[in-house]
């Protein structure tokens, strides 16, 4: 798939909002507005463009905060969430629509973000007992399906207004092309 100029623009400055987002909340533990704005990106612009943007934001702030096999299962779980959410807007639309059904959904992909990590990673720590090992670190999980909630409220707003104004652009020349 190519992509357009303005839309490289565009994700670029999703990554830079979500690289800056983690590295200024990084002091404050599984509190960071990636998440969020991901599942924004995968409403508004679709799921490969919210992969890139998860992708490069992992990295770029993992070069600042340390790299090791945890980005690969950081990588990889977000890639899996957005795949869900996505889905979930495809086959159900009206599940997306509503806030009441989108914060419950920023609180289950959160939820799920951290179950995934956690499955990827407890071998690679020698974990026998899987689950008393994912019940010790929920609380991190509700710390950021909280986090998740907060920033979707206060960013959704801005957000969905610059998405609207993307698309309506490009709309605006899908048909001025097919007019000619």
């Amino acid at each position: 798939m190519r992509y357009k100029t303005r839309e490289i623009a565009v994700l670029s400055l999703l990554t830079a909002l979500c690289v800056v987002g983690r590295l200024l909340t990084n002091w404050l533990p599984n509190m960071q507005p990636i998440t969020a704005i991901l599942l924004l990106i995968s409403f508004y612009m679709g799921w490969r463009q919210a992969m890139v943007v998860s992708t490069l934001s992992i990295l770029i702030t993992n070069f600042y905060l340390g790299m090791g096999i945890w980005t690969f299962a950081q990588i990889l779980s977000f890639i899996l969430v957005i795949i869900f959410s996505s889905l979930l807007d495809h086959y159900l639309p009206w599940l997306t629509k509503r806030l009441v059904f989108q914060v419950i959904l920023c609180v289950a992909v959160s939820m799920l973000y951290g179950f995934l990590v956690t499955l990827m990673l407890a071998p690679f720590w020698g974990v026998t007992k899987f689950w008393p090992y994912y019940l010790a670190g929920v609380s991190f999980d509700v710390m950021h399906s909280i986090s998740t909630v907060g920033f979707f409220l206060v960013l959704k707003q801005p957000l969905s207004k610059i998405f609207g104004q993307y698309l309506r652009v490009e709309t605006t020349k899908v048909k001025q092309i097919d007019s000619k």
